[in-house]
């Protein structure tokens, strides 16, 4: 990190938001946790910019970063390894960086950047012409295989929070909808918490058969115990119904529609507001193609500290410390419950959809085969 004077503080800093930030060191040399990103300001490496509500379809307006990305435009790392189950066949426009600005109170990317970045204030990428060609180039890739796959900042960002500040799918639409530009067939990804599916009215019918567009939801009980929320008190993300709505109007523009249930929590009654989620998704003639689940893991226990530091109010549920046990880096819940979990929800999937396909998130091959899982149907994968 780069050297900054030591400043005098006497109270923590009150944000545009009215999110209260924490300090961080000790006596004099105590700063404010936002120290790093102001600094990026102050020194013009980045810009603050406001965006409106109707852009980023919420009920009031982000506040967001804005700069260039010089290098690795387009991700690819390994999110498996001997025992964990997830292919290296997927790849991630990296669109933005740090927490994507909905404020999600167990998002991982709050311990991975720390100071670096604010998990309400996203750092957004404006080159979006240099992230248009290394789409050209990736497609045109002699490496390049049918089954590969490129996500919208699935892991690092929202695809459609500012699709009406990018434009980033609308501009790649015509690529993977061109079979000169996209001869493999290979397939972009998008992953969303939003319901902005209004933009993708906008690309052209021929150009949508290559797009997925996957819903990152929960039933609304649960969401409001962990998705982000401002400082009043009020959800920051559209309710549960507004989004899938959207995924009933991306599904009848002709898109591919999937669904991610991540993380499943589990409240006392939890089994009935899963059960009573699927029905409402039938009844609302939804046909996700995959619905890809996953259970809470963390990290580690400082994840927590830093989401305090950032004026993040807490979870409204954790498990009990008892089903948690500690996998390499992670905490997790034990096997046992995990696939007491899951089996309990594909049986509620599978009562109203006997036929559907439905995949666990980088679990691993014991507890796959445990599931009876044979076929990668995941929500990054073809």
């Amino acid at each position: 990190m780069p050297a900054m004077p030591s400043v005098s503080i006497s109270s923590p800093v009150v944000l545009p938001d009215r999110r209260v930030v924490a300090l961080v060191g000790t006596g004099e040399h105590a700063r404010p946790v936002t120290w790093y990103v102001e600094h990026q300001v102050t020194t013009g490496k980045w810009r603050e910019e406001v965006i409106p509500a109707e852009i980023v379809g919420l009920s009031r307006p982000l506040h967001v970063f804005r700069a260039p990305r010089r290098t690795n435009l387009i991700v690819h790392a390994w999110h498996g390894d001997r025992e964990t189950f997830c292919p290296p066949t997927w790849w991630d426009l990296a669109i933005g960086s740090g927490a994507c600005g909905l404020g999600c109170r167990a998002c991982f990317l709050i311990l991975t950047h720390r100071v670096r970045r604010d998990p309400c204030r996203h750092l957004l990428y404006d080159n979006v012409d240099d992230f248009q060609r290394a789409v050209e180039r990736w497609l045109k890739d002699p490496r390049r295989r049918p089954f590969h796959t490129l996500g919208v900042g699935i892991d690092r960002s929202d695809s459609l929070l500012y699709e009406g500040v990018t434009g980033h799918v609308r501009r790649l639409a015509p690529l993977f909808g061109s079979s000169e530009y996209n001869p493999n067939g290979n397939r972009l990804i998008l992953l969303t918490k939003t319901a902005n599916v209004g933009y993708l009215e906008e690309v052209a019918p021929l150009h949508r058969r290559n797009i997925v567009v996957s819903f990152s939801l929960n039933p609304e009980a649960i969401a409001d115990l962990w998705e982000g929320k401002w400082p009043d008190g009020e959800r920051i993300t559209p309710p549960i119904d507004r989004r899938l709505e959207a995924a009933k109007a991306a599904q009848e523009m002709g898109y591919e529609v999937r669904v991610r249930l991540d993380p499943i929590l589990t409240p006392e009654g939890w089994e009935d507001l899963y059960a009573d989620f699927v029905v409402q998704v039938k009844a609302l003639g939804i046909r996700f193609r995959y619905w890809t689940l996953g259970t809470y893991r963390e990290k580690n226990p400082q994840l927590d500290g830093w989401r305090e530091r950032w004026g993040l109010p807490p979870m409204e549920w954790h498990p009990n410390e008892a089903d948690l046990v500690k996998e390499g880096t992670h905490y997790r819940l034990s096997d046992e419950k995990r696939l007491e979990i899951y089996t309990e929800v594909m049986a509620f999937i599978r009562r109203e959809f006997p036929d559907a396909q439905i995949g666990v998130c980088k679990e691993t091959h014991t507890l796959r085969r445990k599931l009876m899982i044979c076929k990668a149907y995941c929500n990054c994968l073809l």
